[in-house]
């Protein structure tokens, strides 16, 4: 068995061939104000293949390189940008189904709901969560069952889980798709 770098073990298993049936995603991050969660988001979001990543909120300039830096390679990967822009249909297609994480009332479990192939990903402010305004916004409010006694995550935890959710969704949706592209090659 043995240690098997990542791009070697991708390189066979092709986990982006689920783009060629399904949209990317895309990613709106509002008014993070640490720039490790900032930077860990643009991480994440070229982890799943998102196609955009907006911030809604100010651009932190004193601090780019260091979101950069722990961002890695992933600045360079994708889009994303800072935008002050607060309705999110004016930044995405009409067509995209918004989905905003957060705990509230009219909220469902992330692990009982069947997600969409064409998702805009939303995650709230590290402190407050998500504004009353960008929450009205969303077609589907998902929240992330915590058992344990601290039951809140890390903006960039809870949303690796909600991306993780989507891809398993998804691969479990196109997997004869994929398969049969595959066994083609």
């Amino acid at each position: 068995m043995g240690y098997l770098k990542s791009n070697h073990l991708f390189e066979s298993i092709q986990p982006e061939a689920l783009y060629r049936f399904t949209e990317r995603p895309i990613v709106i991050g509002e008014q993070l104000t640490d720039y490790q969660n900032i930077g860990a988001l643009i991480r994440l979001s070229d982890n799943l293949g998102a196609k955009d990543l907006f911030f809604l909120g100010e651009e932190p300039v004193k601090q780019m390189t260091k979101i950069r830096r722990i961002a890695a390679s992933s600045h360079g990967n994708l889009n994303w940008a800072f935008s002050r822009e607060t309705e999110i249909r004016k930044l995405v297609t009409p067509s995209a189904t918004i989905i905003a994480l957060e705990t509230a009332h009219e909220a469902k479990s992330l692990f009982e709901l069947e997600l969409p192939e064409n998702p805009v990903f939303v995650v709230g402010n590290e402190r407050f969560g998500m504004s009353e305004s960008l929450l009205a916004q969303a077609d589907q409010v998902v929240y992330i069952p915590v058992p344990g006694l601290t039951r809140s995550l890390n903006v960039t935890h809870a949303a690796a889980v909600l991306f993780f959710e989507w891809l398993r969704q998804m691969q479990y949706k196109f997997s004869t798709k994929i398969n049969d592209e595959q066994k083609q090659l």
